[in-house]
């Protein structure tokens, strides 16, 4: 009797543990950005992948940037953040998240490419790889060499690189830390304390992950870390943070693209199709929701770029002498869908890939360069 219980208990005991682990398992794959779920994704991509897929290979072809170095002195002694001049940026600084990371930009053939990197040398507002089509690398024909940028990569979920701060699967929450690690580099660094009162440019790009948590079981009206007011709090407290630590600052916040649009761009692609389908994985919710929840979606992202909008009027004339700050619509004006996967990750089928990094830097510099009467660029 005795051996009998204590075989019962033994059996029980070990369907608990796999039970255990199959709950630890699902979990991880619900949280996208944990080390179980880059794993799973590297799997189904390299299993399942299209190997051929070159991210590198545009669509279209990027136009030369031959814009002629112009310098001009306009008498200005007192310089404010309206009044700048490409070559008085020094510093190239950028916060937010996996894009900004430049997650999962590249993808290859097995073995060389099977590994999920973040190629941050490439990522559109502050990637310093030499020839690429970045904000930092424009900004360099106008004058010295831009602080800041990083080259290479990352492996994912590194806490930054350079002054690139962004970390992948970063939410609004998640800023103010990134600023923290901000303040202390130009406060501590030797390279950045040097340049810590010359101009610097930030791109805040964020939201993208707060919005993707909206439809994650249990499904709620609103879940806290999508609430537009929390997010607007967020954003607010660390342009604070930046006019009064940091200074010397002009900040481009970047609106988001509605995620509707990405899940339209998936369709016809069956290996696009099978990742983001919400049996296997995670990516993003609500693009892998039903449309109902896409498109509530979409309205919370609208809601996000009107809240972006409204801290730009907030903050435009607060400080001057030592803050700057524009908003930037131009992202949620492009019709990612149109293009199928061309401006896609071959691995994720959500982030940018290189292409499209490219062309959201020059659609960055552009808008920058037609904003209004008030932008420096």
């Amino acid at each position: 009797m005795l051996k009998s219980l204590h075989l019962l208990f033994t059996i029980c005991c070990f369907f608990q543990i796999i039970l255990g682990q199959q709950q630890v398992a699902f979990r991880s794959l619900s949280n996208p950005f944990t080390v179980e779920w880059i794993q799973v994704l590297e799997q189904f991509y390299n299993t399942f992948g299209n190997h051929s897929k070159d991210d590198s290979s545009c669509l279209y072809p990027i136009p030369e940037f031959d814009c002629e170095p112009f310098m001009w002195n306009d008498g200005i002694i007192k310089r404010d953040a309206y009044h700048l001049r490409p070559n008085d940026i020094k510093v190239n600084i950028a916060i937010g998240d996996s894009i900004t990371a430049g997650f999962g930009m590249i993808s290859g053939r097995p073995p060389f490419s099977s590994t999920i990197l973040e190629y941050r040398g490439k990522a559109f507002s502050v990637g310093g790889d030499k020839g690429e089509y970045t904000i930092p690398n424009f900004l360099s024909k106008y004058g010295e060499d831009i602080i800041g940028p990083p080259t290479g990569y990352t492996l994912p979920l590194s806490r930054g690189k350079k002054l690139n701060n962004a970390i992948s699967g970063a939410k609004s929450q998640e800023l103010n830390q990134e600023v923290s690690r901000l303040v202390r580099l130009l406060n501590t660094h030797p390279e950045y304390k040097a340049v810590r009162d010359e101009w610097k440019l930030i791109t805040v790009f964020i939201g993208a992950n707060n919005v993707c948590v909206l439809c994650e079981p249990p499904i709620t009206t609103l879940p806290d870390l999508a609430n537009a007011d929390i997010f607007e709090a967020n954003v607010r407290h660390v342009l604070e943070r930046v006019r009064t630590e940091v200074k010397k600052s002009f900040v481009n916040l970047v609106a988001l693209f509605n995620v509707s649009s990405v899940y339209e761009a998936s369709r016809g692609d069956p290996y696009c199709e099978f990742v983001l389908d919400p049996s296997h994985m995670v990516v993003c919710s609500c693009i892998q929701g039903n449309e109902k929840q896409r498109r509530a979606a979409d309205r919370v992202v609208n809601e996000y770029n009107l809240r972006l909008e409204k801290l730009e009027h907030e903050f435009k004339h607060k400080d001057i002498q030592n803050f700057g700050i524009s908003y930037q619509p131009g992202f949620k004006e492009f019709p990612v869908a149109k293009y199928n996967q061309s401006y896609f990750s071959g691995i994720d089928c959500f982030h940018p890939n290189k292409c499209a990094n490219q062309l959201m830097a020059i659609l960055l510099w552009n808008v920058s360069l037609l904003y209004n009467e008030d932008l420096f660029i």
